[in-house]
């Protein structure tokens, strides 16, 4: 770095950066100064800094909070590595201790790993009394690029297939299975494991992120019979109380398929016709591949998989 540049950094308090990297994960002045321990006056005039040294607004107001300019994003991708860097640098030898830090991870999923996740993770989290908290955002096999962009987002956890030997992030797979009946058994008058026959015959309520056909009607193709759709939704949340009354069948992965039957008491019967299995894979970042926060993390993800 050149005497000018020098003398030109020493003029930029570099504590502006962190609060700007905090606006971009949190997305609310309040928030903001909530999780840095400063008035919300001090984070709304670091903020007019901040404009003034990049000549961009940064953040515009929307109803979602503070939603980050193009610039600001860009900003935010080189910032987050140059800032991990440092604390790396300084506490190389600090352990990541959850029960110490007071740090958000943001987790990008599905809802059908999250109605099973989430409780799970809550659940450790007081039992082993945990001071980190969790942000959970929705995404899915469509999305999942665009959530791994975010700079707010540590994990992507879906039912993707990402490439082996990606520059940008790195994954793992965590889990596998298979897919289940999901379904009313009295309004289907089905009281046992369901035929292939009751199976082709009946009516299905399609769950597809892109609302496009699956495996089941490419099955059926194949069989020269064309699969009757009452409804196709784009999540897994409102399928049980969907189902309830209603004489259709929903084919879905067995770790969703369980937890709504629990929560509902809809009936599970294996898929009836030959059907693929699924996997799930966590993706991250990877200028965080060797951040000790995130270890941990995925050390977390890989516990919860275990159980799955």
């Amino acid at each position: 770095m050149g005497l000018m540049n020098t003398v030109d950094l020493r003029r930029v308090d570099l504590n502006l950066l962190v609060v700007f990297q905090v606006l971009c994960q949190e997305r609310h002045v309040t928030r903001a100064a909530l999780k840095l321990n400063l008035s919300q006056s001090a984070v709304s005039a670091a903020l007019s800094r901040l404009r003034a040294l990049f000549d961009d607004p940064l953040f515009v107001r929307s109803r979602e909070g503070m939603t980050p300019t193009p610039k600001a994003l860009a900003i935010s991708s080189r910032v987050a590595p140059t800032l991990s860097s440092i604390v790396d640098l300084i506490f190389d030898d600090v352990a990541f201790d959850p029960q110490r830090t007071a740090r958000v991870f943001h987790l990008a999923m599905s809802d059908d790993i999250e109605m099973v996740f989430a409780p799970w993770l809550m659940a450790q989290k007081i039992r082993e009394g945990w001071s980190v908290e969790f942000a959970i955002h929705q995404t899915n096999s469509t999305l999942w690029r665009e959530s791994l962009a975010d700079p707010r987002v540590d994990l992507v956890v879906c039912g993707a297939q990402p490439e082996p030997h990606a520059a940008s992030y790195q994954s793992e797979p965590l889990f596998s299975g298979r897919y289940l009946c999901l379904f009313d058994a009295e309004a289907l008058g089905c009281d046992g494991p369901m035929s292939s026959q009751a199976y082709l015959d009946a009516d299905h309520v399609r769950v597809s992120f892109d609302l496009q056909r699956g495996w089941v009607d490419d099955r059926m193709a194949a069989m020269g019979l064309t699969r009757r759709t009452l409804c196709t939704i784009s999540h897994f949340a409102g399928l049980g109380s969907l189902l309830r009354g209603v004489a259709a069948v929903a084919t879905i992965p067995e770790h969703a398929a369980r937890a709504i039957s629990t929560a509902t008491g809809l009936a599970t019967s294996p898929v009836p016709i030959e059907s693929p299995r699924f996997s799930v894979s966590a993706s991250w970042s990877t200028r965080a591949d060797s951040a000790p926060e995130t270890a941990w993390l995925r050390a977390v993800l890989k516990r919860f998989a275990e159980t799955t």
